[in-house]
């Protein structure tokens, strides 16, 4: 397959265009900053909050393209601008998309921030809320990249945590991994020891080359989890043992949130599942920094 890959030198991108690579699909890449050429890879440096044309596809349109671009650490000092951004930039891929490669299959990376938290796993079905910016804007992006569902086979799908080497500071765990390799001791965590859904990104990855492949409608939403319910203070321990140590983990609010998914849909329709322990991926996560 003839595949884009829209901000493929981010976290998930760049291994997900290495996979793409290793299963021979030609691949093409846009980021402001772009890694190096591989074979079979393009690279182009795109600014897409800027007014330049996007690029066209050299020769035959794409079959696919996967949008990861965004701003995407929830814990920033999210502002108007900020959730715009996001919008725009996701508005600029579906409509180039549309008018370049109709009838492409075209996936857009949500976020599971834009569910109602519960006690129990999350269906795809469930209610949503978008009180939080980050969430609103993943928001507005699924009801733009929805808006072009009949010119393009449209697939919303929703991460939840995905944790791996190379993720952006502010997020948990590279921010985590410094204070640790700082000496700090007691860990003391500002937030809760939540309960969360943490999936390995080369599972993240594999979940995104099953759906390349799937034959479903255009609209379809599917979450990307592990449906492991795992605390906060698991994902600590298993990276403090990583590195060999052992330290005190103190949080500072005692309350509890759970925010845990349902992956039976993909798992059903794919027969994709997570292969990776939260141990293997601490200690990947340790050796490949």
């Amino acid at each position: 397959m003839k595949i884009l890959v829209v901000g493929g030198s981010g976290f998930v991108g760049r291994a997900l265009t290495a996979r793409l690579l290793e299963a021979a699909h030609e691949v093409e890449i846009w980021d402001r900053a772009p890694q190096a050429e591989a074979p079979g890879l393009r690279c182009q440096a795109v600014d897409l909050l800027g007014n330049d044309a996007l690029p066209e596809p050299e020769g035959d349109p794409w079959d696919a393209a996967i949008h990861l671009a965004a701003y995407s650490v929830p814990g920033m000092a999210w502002n108007q601008d900020l959730i715009f951004a996001n919008l725009r930039m996701t508005a600029r891929v579906f409509d180039h998309l549309a008018a370049t490669a109709p009838g492409c299959k075209a996936i857009f990376a949500s976020s599971a921030f834009v569910y109602v938290r519960g006690s129990r796993p999350i269906k795809e079905t469930d209610p949503l809320d978008s009180s939080h910016p980050y969430a609103l804007s993943k928001h507005l992006g699924e009801i733009w990249a929805r808006s072009r569902q009949t010119s393009l086979n449209v697939f919303i799908v929703r991460p939840f945590n995905l944790i791996g080497p190379g993720m952006a500071a502010g997020l948990l765990v590279p921010d985590l991994l410094e204070r640790i390799r700082s000496g700090e001791n007691p860990l003391m965590m500002q937030g809760r020891d939540d309960i969360r859904d943490f999936l390995d990104w080369r599972d993240a990855v594999e979940a995104y080359l099953h759906l390349l492949e799937l034959d479903a409608p255009s609209g379809s939403v599917w979450n990307l989890c592990s449906g492991r319910p795992t605390r906060v203070s698991a994902l600590v321990r298993a990276l403090l043992q990583a590195h060999g140590l052992e330290r005190t983990i103190q949080f500072a609010d005692p309350a509890v949130e759970t925010m845990v998914g349902d992956s039976s849909c993909l798992l059903e329709a794919t027969g994709w599942s997570p292969r990776f322990s939260l141990d293997e991926t601490a200690k990947a996560i340790i050796s490949l920094r």
